[in-house]
């Protein structure tokens, strides 16, 4: 009887400690891989990279060549992004917001203007990286 209840005791401890799973580790949906205040086109502009043959701009860039691997088209999106030309230094482009659902990722891309009165003209420009093959939807 003292070995049923202590097997009872026992099993019930057992079953009533259940393992709780580690909290899942959230990994940022992109990278800003470059930005500059210089380089940019003269015009406002971006550009979703999707394909292999878009991608070999990015691959033969000096200055962006360091930041991507050859096989990065089979896994990810990139957006190339151009402010145009500016009569301030210091403007930034941000990802204000940026959403994940089932058939589409949905990013808002934000002009940040420089605080100051800084001089100079500038083409701010920027690269970002989205880890996924879905479709991207720009949100202005």
């Amino acid at each position: 009887m003292i070995n049923r209840i202590a097997f009872i005791f026992f099993a019930f401890i057992l079953f009533s400690c259940g393992s709780t799973k580690p909290p899942l580790v959230s990994k940022p949906l992109y990278d800003i891989l470059y930005q500059s205040d210089y380089g940019g086109a003269p015009f406002q502009f971006y550009e979703i990279i999707t394909e292999k043959k878009e991608f070999e701009i990015l691959l033969n860039d000096q200055i962006i060549k360091p930041y991507v691997k050859k096989e990065d088209i089979e896994t990810c999106n990139f957006i190339l992004v151009n402010l145009g030309e500016k009569e301030k230094m210091g403007f930034t482009i941000v990802v204000d917001d940026i959403t994940e659902l089932q058939n589409k990722i949905i990013i808002s891309i934000k002009e940040v203007q420089p605080k100051g009165n800084s001089v100079g003209i500038s083409k701010p420009s920027s690269v970002i990286k989205v880890k996924s093959k879905k479709t991207i939807e720009i949100k202005e």
